[in-house]
């Protein structure tokens, strides 16, 4: 199942982009609902490229027919994610500790600028497969709600860290 959201956020791409170049969080992400815990595994940088592997402690609602077979502990994963700069954008792969057979993930977050560079557009989209008969089309739909809600609340969090580190935006 394929997705997007689009996220736009006042202040220049050319504020924003030089701290995920530099592999900092512009907001903790431990903060979003629905995760428990992430942890840095590795982290390093290749010319315009940095390299990060992330443990993500998540939780959520499992839907009553997946219950049999998904409990809480197996939606955690590993995050295998390259910050490039040249293109402004994160690619990710997703990869579970269980089911890593029958689940795949990539996701891709590009910055740009948007409003003549006054602004900054956040494209996030991917696509999550679940193999799993009967169940995978209802846990793709419930993962990626979760997902929007989670990058919606991201939005809001990012906005609020980008005012306090640069004041109000500029009209």
């Amino acid at each position: 199942m394929d997705f997007r959201m689009e996220h736009i956020f006042d202040w220049p791409a050319s504020l924003i982009v030089p701290i995920l170049a530099a592999g900092e969080d512009i907001v903790p992400m431990e903060d979003l609902p629905n995760v428990t815990q992430r942890k840095a595994l590795e982290r390093r940088r290749e010319g315009s490229k940095m390299f990060s592997r992330l443990e993500w402690n998540v939780h959520g609602q499992i839907p009553k027919i997946a219950q049999k077979i998904i409990s809480p502990e197996k939606l955690n994963f590993i995050e295998e994610s390259v910050w490039d700069d040249q293109t402004q954008a994160f690619t990710v792969r997703i990869l579970p500790h269980f089911f890593r057979k029958q689940i795949t993930c990539r996701t891709v977050s590009t910055w740009s600028d948007h409003d003549g560079g006054k602004k900054a557009r956040r494209v996030f989209g991917g696509t999550l497969e679940i193999h799993i008969p009967v169940i995978g089309p209802i846990m793709e739909r419930t993962i990626i709600d979760y997902l929007k809600k989670n990058n919606d609340e991201n939005a809001k969090m990012v906005r609020k860290a980008l005012a306090q580190r640069f004041g109000p935006p500029q009209s």
